[in-house]
């Protein structure tokens, strides 16, 4: 080899060299990459594969993603790196090489904990802490709490839109969780169903926003979020109760342009109460 293709070689290693801010963004994106994983194999676990979730791109983990990068850049000072900092993405980076996917975000929350509550005077890791935090409760431990409550809450849900639909004419009978159309048709609400993960997500999507825009947390924002959780909630139930006429209806709401429309309408329903609270000086 010469002299002078030794040095381009270096000159080309040396510019692949992540500074200390990319190395969160690319920590942030592995982590991502493993829900994009998730989506996948569950698309796959279908009857039908799913080719549309196969390639869905959730709008929350992104505007997570985005949110990281906008903290990590929107200073002039570079973000660095204690030694100690990087025993700690070290040692949690090691949770991505085993084969269970849900140990990456625990290593997620072990890194958002300490840069949240250990780093206090930089607000950068601070906020970088705060959102691997909720990207690990939206992924993981949202999940994993509901799997212990979830009877209560979908009983609980299944009987509000029974009611629902009662007083609005649909003429449902409730059996269990099974929604009984006067047709002959009827739906079961499962545990994918429920309002509560589309509440973890709008979290995720709030605490994006408020990172996104420099701002804190405070009382109108938190009043933002549960006015948004609430209108998902209710757009929850009512997509619910639209599918209950017929098959038709059933797979327009659950698969179809119904699908997309309700997640857009559940992307707005936290994302216009919190830029509204944003616009508020506390």
């Amino acid at each position: 080899m010469s002299r002078k293709s030794f040095g381009q070689g270096r000159f080309a290693a040396a510019s692949l060299k992540l500074d200390d801010a990319g190395v969160l963004l690319f920590y942030t994106f592995a982590l991502l990459a493993v829900g994009a994983v998730q989506r996948l194999l569950d698309a796959a676990q279908k009857p039908a594969f799913d080719v549309i979730a196969m390639h869905e791109v959730n709008a929350g983990e992104l505007l997570a993603f985005i949110a990281i990068y906008a903290v990590l850049k929107s200073k002039v000072e570079a973000v660095r790196l204690s030694k100690v900092d990087f025993v700690i993405i070290s040692s949690c980076a090691m949770f991505f090489l085993f084969p269970k996917q849900s140990l990456p975000f625990v290593g997620a929350t072990i890194a958002g904990i300490y840069f949240w509550r250990r780093r206090p005077y930089n607000g950068q890791l601070v906020s970088v802490g705060q959102l691997w935090l909720a990207i690990s409760v939206y992924r993981f431990w949202g999940r994993l709490f509901f799997q212990v409550v979830c009877a209560p809450i979908i009983q609980a849900e299944v009987f509000v839109v029974a009611k629902a639909g009662q007083l609005l004419g649909f003429g449902l009978t409730l059996d269990g969780i099974r929604l009984n159309s006067p047709n002959g048709w009827f739906v079961y609400l499962m545990d994918g169903c429920s309002s509560f993960h589309n509440a973890s997500l709008a979290v995720l999507v709030w605490l994006s926003l408020i990172k996104l825009a420099g701002s804190k947390v405070s009382g109108s924002k938190l009043m933002a979020l549960v006015i948004g959780i609430l209108v998902i909630v209710c757009l929850n139930a009512l997509r619910i109760l639209l599918m209950t006429p017929s098959e038709e209806a059933y797979n327009y709401w659950h698969e179809g342009s119904g699908a997309m429309l309700f997640s857009c309408l559940t992307l707005g329903a936290i994302a216009f109460p919190t830029t509204l609270s944003l616009r508020l000086r506390s």
